[in-house]
């Protein structure tokens, strides 16, 4: 089993030349629980002897493509090549000559020489930027979706951690930022520079990247036909570069896909909630996970070696289905329809009835409770304790919810569900890997 963690955006020179040390914690937290965890999985699984490695990329200094802007010629310099720049045929960020077809492909290039073929059963353990690369590479995301650029690693590596992920556009018009123009606009005037952490300023190019790239469909497509943890957070992150629960560098919901295994609820503009996928692993910010001087570090790094652990030895579920249901307004006391999540496992697949979710192993159920009007207040998620819901055994079930907090009134919700899976021929990452 190789493990290949992958940092997040750098914008000194400085930190550019030493980016692979930024997960250096995690990978030694990991590393130091293996011995344990390999001793109690060879223990339950005789005649299989377990090999790990573990090495960290940097995908500033690893070897570039060699198609650059004429006006920008220093490989470290890749997050300043825009669309458009001179000498550059690009028309969009992902295009060669681009920060967004530099990233992948220099990815690619680090899991060639650190794990040079045949060497298979690769995960990939991605912070920030580092996480969309990932799975732009797993997935070979290229400008026109999933598989339409080949950066020829796809077939050796067995899945995706996420940290932080800064998976969807984050300059969509669904996330507020602060200030008074867009994050794209605000990002090239540097007006966001602290906001990742950094005294030195992105490029154009990352931000181009940053805003207008959805890879959400890279990150389903890894969730659907390899196997994916994706790790979100929110927290009292100050200064926070949008509205709203986030990491301060990231919206919540734009750390996972839709088809990530977790669910959960986040403000969303006009006063009310919408879900935000993927799994949160603790109140933490940004650079926690990278940040030494953080209060928060050791939390985070313990966090995140317990989750990526868990995935490779106990269980890595996958969403089996997902859905969406409203109901007209309900009264005090009183039941909506039942209905009816999922139907049956996918092929090679089994019911989850190990992951415990947001409500009961194997079934995750959210919920926002409409409150319109100046007077009758804001929406808001609804509470766990109101929802019935029931496991059918085969990646299905039923739920209901009863409106249990408001006397006075009647309201119509909005739900969001899934329904996990596990693979049949052992739960965990590790028993479904080819062995040599």
């Amino acid at each position: 089993m190789n493990l290949l963690y992958v940092h997040g955006l750098k914008n000194c020179t400085s930190e550019r030349q030493t980016a692979e040390t930024s997960l250096t914690d995690l990978e030694t937290a990991v590393n130091n629980a293996l011995p344990a965890r390999i001793g109690t999985w060879q223990a339950a699984h005789p005649g299989i002897h377990v090999v790990t490695h573990s090495v960290r990329a940097n995908v500033y200094t690893a070897t570039p493509s060699g198609i650059h802007p004429s006006n920008s010629t220093d490989p470290l310099a890749m997050d300043d090549w825009q669309v458009g720049d001179p000498g550059c045929s690009s028309t969009q960020q992902g295009d060669p000559c681009t920060t967004g077809y530099e990233w992948p492909y220099r990815l690619a290039e680090e899991v060639n020489r650190l794990f040079p073929a045949p060497a298979k059963n690769i995960i990939l353990i991605g912070h920030s930027a580092g996480a969309r690369a990932a799975m732009e590479v797993a997935a070979n995301f290229g400008t026109g979706g999933v598989n339409t650029q080949d950066w020829g690693v796809q077939s050796r590596i067995a899945g995706v951690v996420t940290l932080h992920g800064m998976l969807d556009e984050i300059g969509s018009s669904k996330y507020n930022v602060v200030g008074p123009a867009s994050f794209e606009t605000e990002c090239k005037d540097s007006s966001l520079a602290s906001y990742f952490g950094s005294i030195c300023t992105p490029g154009n190019g990352f931000c181009e990247w940053a805003a207008r790239i959805d890879s959400r469909p890279a990150a389903d497509w890894v969730a659907t036909h390899k196997r994916a943890r994706m790790l979100t957070s929110w927290g009292s992150c100050s200064p926070s570069a949008f509205d709203g629960n986030t990491d301060g560098s990231l919206p919540y919901d734009a750390q996972a896909s839709p088809w990530a295994v977790g669910l959960d609820m986040t403000p969303a503009p006009g006063t009310t909630y919408r879900q935000a996928d993927g799994e949160r692993y603790g109140a933490f910010c940004h650079s926690d996970i990278t940040n030494s001087s953080s209060g928060n570090h050791t939390a985070a790094v313990n966090s995140g070696r317990d989750r990526l652990l868990d995935w490779l030895f106990v269980a890595a579920p996958r969403v089996a289905a997902t859905g969406t249901n409203s109901t007209p307004a309900i009264a005090f006391d009183q039941f909506s329809a039942t209905f009816t999540m999922g139907s049956t496992c996918p092929g090679g697949e089994i019911d989850d009835t190990i992951t415990q979710g947001t409500k009961g192993a194997g079934i995750d159920v959210v919920g926002v409770c409409h409150h319109p009007g100046f007077f009758d207040g804001n929406d808001h998620a609804i509470v766990m304790s109101e929802f019935t819901v029931t496991n059918g055994g085969t990646c299905n079930g039923t739920y209901k919810w009863e409106q249990a907090h408001d006397s006075s009134n009647s309201h119509a919700a909005d739900f969001w569900w899934k329904t996990r899976s596990l693979r049949a021929v052992g739960p965990e990452l590790l028993a479904s890997l080819p062995t040599d």
